[in-house]
C-alpha cells in the first residue's frame, strides 16, 4: 500500500503543478521605451515661412488703425491736460463742455480699441488655424519618422523636459521644406 500512496501522491502533485503552470500568464515583453517630444507650437507656427507672411499681413492690415488710435489717445491726453491747466481761468460751463468732450472721445476710443483687438484676435485665430492644420500633418510625419510616442505643446504645463526633447526647430525646418 505504501508504494501506491507514493504514486498517487506523485500524480496529484504533478496534476497540481500542471494546473498551476497552465494558469500563470506568459511573461510579458518589456514595454518599448517611450519617446516624448516637446514643441513650442505657437512659436513654431509663427517662425515658419507661412507664419512670417501671416504676421506681416496682419501688421500691414492693423497697423494703420493702431497708429490712428494712438493719435486719438494723445489728443484726449492733451485735452485732459488743458482742463487741468486751465481750470482756474476757464468758466464752469467751458470746463463742463471740455470734460464732456473728453468723456465722449474716451468712450469712442475705448470702443474702437476693443473693435481693433477683437478683429486682430479673429484674424490671428483664422491664420493660426490654417497653419495649425498643415503643422499637424508635419508633426505626425516627424513623430512617426523619429519614433516619438507623444508630442506635447510647450505652452502646456510641463514639469521638466530635457533640451533634447524640444523639436521645435526641426519642425519649423520640415514645415518650410514641405510648404515653401
Amino acid at each position: 500500500m505504501k508504494p501506491n500512496s507514493i504514486v498517487i501522491g506523485a500524480v496529484i502533485l504533478a496534476a497540481v503543478a500542471l494546473s498551476m503552470h497552465s494558469q500563470s500568464a506568459p511573461p510579458e515583453a518589456a514595454p518599448a521605451p517611450s519617446r516624448i517630444a516637446v514643441v513650442a507650437m505657437r512659436e513654431a507656427m509663427l517662425a515658419t515661412g507661412d507664419g512670417r507672411k501671416a504676421v506681416a499681413a496682419m501688421q500691414a492690415r492693423f497697423e494703420p488703425r493702431r497708429i490712428e488710435l494712438e493719435k486719438r489717445q494723445a489728443d484726449v491726453k492733451a485735452l485732459e491736460e488743458s482742463v487741468h491747466t486751465g481750470a482756474s481761468t476757464m468758466s464752469a460751463d467751458a470746463q463742463k463742455r471740455l470734460t464732456d468732450e473728453i468723456a465722449a472721445k474716451k468712450k469712442a476710443l475705448d470702443r474702437d480699441a476693443q473693435d481693433l483687438d477683437d478683429d486682430a484676435q479673429q484674424e490671428d485665430a483664422k491664420l493660426m488655424q490654417d497653419i495649425s492644420d498643415k503643422m499637424g500633418t508635419v508633426i505626425d510625419q516627424y513623430a512617426r519618422q523619429k519614433g516619438y510616442t507623444v508630442v506635447v505643446d510647450a505652452a502646456q504645463p510641463i514639469l521638466w523636459a530635457a533640451d533634447s526633447a524640444n523639436v521645435t526647430i526641426d519642425l519649423i525646418k520640415l514645415y518650410d521644406r514641405q510648404h515653401p
